[in-house]
């Protein structure tokens, strides 16, 4: 515990009572884990210094081993509750690559001297903990619902509940709510809720489980307080199969009345809105976003036919449309030719858009489309904007918005919406990826290194760290280091697209006859899968042979490749920059036009 015997500080409308370990706001008690206010002690303490992450490490976690995330959900934690709105300047500054500074002035007294500032009288003190049952909270983790039934291909239901349930949440603008990708890495863990909610730095965790009997769904909640264990809430319902959707909303309004939030009436319309009456198609839906989330193409496929049996039932399911669009997405460009998926995925989410505008799933995925396959960048950039504004909580779109400003060549401002994604969803390798892909495309190629290590902290195998941080090593010069990258890579999965940044390393490091070995690997499987005309340019630019990179990417632009995307930002293309053939490819992507100019003034 940080400690500052005898002091209270006064700023702003706060006075935090180092010694009673509390923090107020006009005179009201302001709930905050132990590790927000020992975060908060030593910040203020130190006001107007710099205190180092390590510091932080030493003093606040001195006796366990956590990862930086930790740090960095408590300080979001805090300048939430200190009425920072994201994105501005604020009291705790970030000072890139050092550390947090404490700004607002600060007025400091002894204990003693304190009974001169008026506090309300507060009874029931001495009998209750620090945050109190009517106090608001402002962060959830809902755990993965266990499956009690016998029958493990009902795994889907207890997933998809658990799911739908952070979903709805997510639309709340004052809760901070962790990720599904998060909350399932604690799926079937020994560790208790408590405990899980600490390493999270939320105030309050959720947890379920499920039981199906034939038509009859019974299903046990559990609201708990993390600070102090106190069950918040906790209720058993028994319906049927076709009223899984009253429960559902149930249990949201419950969670937004036990954590005292003030929801605005937009908000209360979204967190119970229903999508579709349908029982069966919902449950279908369940079953398709289950095999979405395993990643493979064959369970890819098989979700998007559980997409389209629920379509069948409810035609105006926006929902599954949705889905279908993400599924299409994630099969372009590794598995499935852009020009056969990437015009089903538009068709796809523009119907969700149709039945509904408010969907932010469906924005989310036509900003892809937008981004990746239009090349219109002005409308990426507000669909992945009106993503957001629908559903603020959630990682996703945050995480595809920092794609788009790194498209953009904006890595201040992606950097900005990957580290808001990973407060979100702490313990996601994509996210962390991306992170170290934005120092990548931002040409600071040591800190996408140092980005990288976090990623594969959390999934050693997670094969796009080790192709961002074998870019990067090749940037630097260290070839042998890139080389060994790709070829763990390639050990975790040996598909085409690893072999193409493989004999990118080789070529780069003048191994000529190894580069064309790969290559002619690579060449083998074009009938098998698609293959992409612009990793084999990049091989070519370091083979020295230009006219050939050319007639790929003008391939690569006929196919609308995904990668085109990343002409502008793209470190390897930079021998053949200068080429008028390159300028005049820029130009047909879409890079320099005055809209593009005029969105990024305005943004």
């Amino acid at each position: 515990m940080v400690a500052h015997p005898g002091k209270i500080f006064l700023f702003g409308a706060f006075r935090l009572d180092v010694n009673e370990r509390s923090l107020l706001r006009d005179g009201n008690l302001v709930p905050l884990t132990a590790k927000a206010l020992d975060v908060l002690v030593l910040l203020v303490t130190n006001r107007g210094h710099v205190v180092s992450k390590q510091e932080f490490m030493d003093k606040v976690w001195a006796e366990s081993f956590v990862e930086e995330a930790n740090l960095t959900q408590n300080i979001f934690t805090l300048r939430k509750v200190l009425g920072e709105e994201h994105g501005r300047r604020g009291i705790i500054q970030t000072v890139p690559g050092r550390g947090y500074r404490f700004s607002a002035e600060v007025r400091e007294l002894a204990a003693e001297s304190a009974t001169s500032i008026a506090v309300p009288p507060d009874p029931e003190a001495r009998e209750l903990p620090r945050v109190r049952t009517n106090a608001a909270f402002n962060s959830l983790v809902v755990l993965p619902f266990v499956n009690e039934g016998a029958d493990p291909g009902t795994e889907y239901l207890s997933d998809g509940i658990t799911e739908s349930v952070i979903n709805s949440l997510a639309c709340l603008e004052d809760l901070r709510i962790i990720a599904r990708s998060t909350a399932f890495r604690y799926k079937g863990t020994t560790l208790s809720h408590q405990q899980v909610g600490k390493d999270l730095g939320v105030s309050a965790v959720l947890q379920g489980r499920v039981r199906q009997i034939a038509d009859q769904l019974i299903i046990k909640t559990e609201l708990t307080e993390v600070e102090n264990g106190w069950q918040l809430w906790g209720e058993q319902f028994n319906r049927s199969f076709s009223d899984t959707f009253e429960v559902q909303e149930e249990i949201a309004q419950k969670i937004s009345e036990k954590l005292n939030l003030h929801l605005r009436r937009q908000e209360e319309k979204r967190l119970t809105k229903r999508y579709t009456d349908n029982a069966e198609a919902y449950k279908l839906y369940l079953k398709g976003r289950y095999y979405w989330n395993k990643y493979t193409p064959e369970e890819m496929k098989q979700g998007m036919k559980f997409f389209w049996q629920a379509i069948d039932l409810d035609p105006t399911y926006a929902l599954a449309y949705a889905g279908l669009a993400d599924c299409y997405y994630r099969l372009s460009n590794l598995f499935l030719p852009p020009q056969e998926a990437m015009p089903k995925a538009r068709a796809a989410a523009i119907k969700a858009l149709e039945i509904d505008e408010g969907l932010a799933e469906a924005h989310a995925s036509l900003g892809l489309v937008k981004l990746y396959y239009d090349w219109d960048f002005v409308e990426a950039g507000n669909e992945f904007r009106r993503a957001i504004e629908l559903k603020p909580g959630s990682a996703l779109s945050h995480q595809r918005y920092g794609l788009y400003l790194d498209n953009m060549g904006r890595s201040k401002e992606s950097e900005r919406e990957y580290r808001h994604a990973l407060e979100l969803d702490p313990l996601s390798p994509h996210i962390a990826t991306s992170l170290s892909g934005c120092f990548y495309f931002g040409r600071d190629f040591e800190r996408a290194i140092d980005e990288s290590l976090k990623a594969l902290a959390l999934d050693s195998r997670f094969l796009p760290t080790r192709l961002i941080r074998g870019m990067a090593y090749e940037q630097l010069g260290k070839l042998p280091e890139a080389i060994a990258e790709f070829e763990q890579a390639r050990a975790i999965a040996d598909v085409p697209s690893v072999l193409g940044y493989l004999a990118h390393g080789l070529a780069k490091a003048g191994k000529r006859k190894e580069a064309l070995k790969v290559l002619g690997e690579l060449e083998a499987h074009k009938d098998a899968s698609y293959l992409s005309p612009y990793l084999i340019a990049l091989v070519q630019i370091e083979l020295g042979d230009n006219d050939l990179v050319f007639e790929l990417l003008e391939k690569a632009y006929q196919e609308r490749n995904e990668w085109l995307g990343w002409l502008k930002t793209d470190p390897r293309l930079d021998r053949v920059r200068s080429d008028p053939r390159f300028q005049s490819l820029l130009r047909r992507v879409g890079f320099v036009t005055e809209e593009m100019d005029q969105a990024s003034t305005s943004n």
